[in-house]
């Protein structure tokens, strides 16, 4: 099957409530999140939220709804019945290794609808996957002052 599968996984020296709040709070992604260009909550539910995001590379950019599911500190699941996928499916699990530390592990899986679109949605996809981590990484070591304490 075509499109996108991406995982990773990191130690990280953050409380694992830390890092679940910091990336469930989506509309502060425009901020760091390589690529994405807008996330806004547009609806509030018992165990989450819907959100409307823009990724966007250069002059390419794509519109899409997300659900939300989220297990504080546990995990978030976000999914889209988007008409623009065939499968949406990102997840982010969080898990204490220690005091004040976590594994976070980080799964992507899509495809893009559009035979005309896909490689637009791949390319950004990818470049989306690739960076997320890293972005995150570098959020929680700016917002708690632990620049220099990553595990690996």
């Amino acid at each position: 099957m075509a499109g996108i599968s991406h995982r990773e996984s990191r130690e990280m020296v953050v409380a694992i409530e830390r890092m679940f709040d910091l990336v469930a709070d989506v509309e502060r992604y425009p901020e760091f999140v390589p690529l994405l260009r807008d996330a806004k909550v547009i609806r509030h539910h018992a165990s989450g939220y819907e959100t409307d995001q823009t990724l966007a590379l250069g002059p390419l950019s794509h519109r899409f709804r997300t659900r939300t599911e989220l297990d504080r500190p546990r995990s978030i699941v976000v999914t889209s019945t988007d008409s623009s996928f065939r499968r949406f499916d990102l997840r982010w699990s969080f898990t204490p290794t220690a005091a004040d530390c976590c594994r976070i592990d980080f799964a992507l899986d899509c495809e893009v609808r559009s035979l005309w679109l896909r490689p637009v949605g791949d390319v950004l996809m990818t470049q989306m996957a690739l960076t997320m981590v890293n972005a995150f990484v570098t959020r929680a070591h700016r917002v708690t002052g632990d620049r220099d304490r990553l595990n690996g």
